[in-house]
């Protein structure tokens, strides 16, 4: 019997890096890629910056409308195939990237990305892990946190040498090779392993159960309340994230230090989710997101002082990284303490729609309030969804 559990206990650990090194491609080639040339394409093609912004507004709406369709694919136990045919689709769509001669095209792609990244970033991949492993998956999200927490770290500075070397079409090209022949792969195979490593009463449950869930969370208000405070941080981070660089050009920071410090976004995501497992363990998962997102509203006041202070700007990126970081590990923690496990895929599919639409709006936003004001206008329009996200969670912790 102690043989069997430590096979299953191997497996486990080996689904858990496969998941983590997959999921940490395919955020650095489906989503970070786009922040990385973003000022790259505004140069080499001539477009306006608000209308190349478009691009990840629609990509995200696209995942937002199909948030729920994923939820159900993976309540109904197919979530190794989403994630692995997720990123397949993703590489193919991006190889027609690396081909795109006009906006309108350029825009099309981006859309039909966006149903790629409802199938395979965190939302897919967290509610996949919570079905499969129920009350078990916290630590599992955890581990693959800490690595693909690295994943804007491996995006910007390749993306950014190699489009300076070879062009960005060069960049995307290896973005789509990255997709199809690592994150693919590592996705379908470390689900697949997951699976056979579950316990045998987190099988899948029957679909008239699911639905009845659905309907009851529905009837909550602690969900409407997290479906109100989720779009919020979508907007901050989505905004300060795609502007990052052009917020640090308006600003003076010189190029390699700009780019330095959104790499840094990521190193400091994994030192948040290292600092929630050593104290944060025991403690609910609500309260916590509460406090995180009130970390995220301090982190845009930093930038926006930092016109004044310039080491403000790391002390940006420390907040930012870390206090959003850990919100990947609680959404789904909070999600199912809040509301069960029956039917999670699809209540958290439901959830990360608002979530999604709330980041898909972001890049335009951001755009849009730098036209008005300038990107001073942008910052103070962060911190503001920021803290009106938090006054949302902090409601959500009384409403449980």
């Amino acid at each position: 019997m102690r043989h069997v559990q430590t096979r299953k206990d191997s497996r486990r650990a080996a689904a858990v890096w496969s998941l983590a090194l997959g999921e940490t491609v395919v955020w650095a080639s489906l989503y970070y890629l786009f922040a990385a040339l973003l000022l790259v394409w505004e140069r080499s093609l001539g477009w306006d910056k608000a209308a190349i912004a478009l691009g990840l507004t629609l990509a995200l709406a696209t995942s937002a409308l199909t948030a729920p369709l994923a939820g159900r694919v993976i309540d109904a136990g197919r979530g190794a195939a989403l994630l692995g045919v997720g990123a397949l689709v993703g590489a193919g769509l991006l190889g027609l990237l690396a081909r795109v001669e006009t906006l309108p095209a350029f825009l099309a792609l981006w859309a039909a990305i966006g149903a790629t990244l409802a199938a395979t970033l965190y939302e897919p991949c967290f509610a996949f892990v919570t079905r499969t492993l129920g009350p078990e998956a916290r630590p599992a999200i955890t581990r693959i946190t800490l690595v693909a927490g690295l994943a804007s770290t491996l995006s910007f500075p390749v993306a950014t040498a190699i489009a300076d070397a070879h062009g960005w079409r060069a960049a995307v090209w290896t973005a789509a090779a990255a997709a199809a022949f690592l994150a693919a792969p590592l996705l379908y195979g470390g689900a697949r392993l997951l699976e056979a490593s579950a316990p045998a009463t987190h099988a899948p449950a029957a679909a008239g159960e699911n639905r009845a869930a659905v309907r009851a969370a529905l009837r909550r208000p602690v969900f409407w309340a997290l479906a109100a405070s989720l779009p919020m941080m979508g907007l901050n981070h989505g905004m300060l994230l795609n502007h990052l660089l052009g917020i640090l050009d308006a600003r003076g920071v010189a190029p390699a230090t700009a780019v330095l410090a959104a790499s840094l976004i990521g190193p400091m995501q994994v030192a948040g989710r290292l600092a929630l497992m050593a104290g944060g363990g025991g403690r609910r998962a609500l309260g916590l997101t509460a406090l995180s997102f009130a970390g995220v509203a301090l982190a845009a006041a930093c930038l926006y002082a930092s016109g004044w202070a310039a080491w403000l700007v790391f002390a940006f990126v420390a907040l930012q990284g870390a206090c959003y970081g850990v919100t990947s590990i609680l959404k789904p923690v909070a999600i199912a303490e809040a509301l069960g496990h029956a039917g999670f895929g699809a209540i958290a599919g439901w959830l990360a729609m608002p979530y999604l639409l709330g980041a898909a709006a972001a890049p335009w936003a951001g755009a849009a309030f730098w036209r008005l004001g300038g990107y001073d206008a942008t910052i103070l329009a962060a911190f503001g969804f920021a803290t009106a996200g938090t006054i949302g969670a902090a409601l959500a912790t009384r409403l449980r």
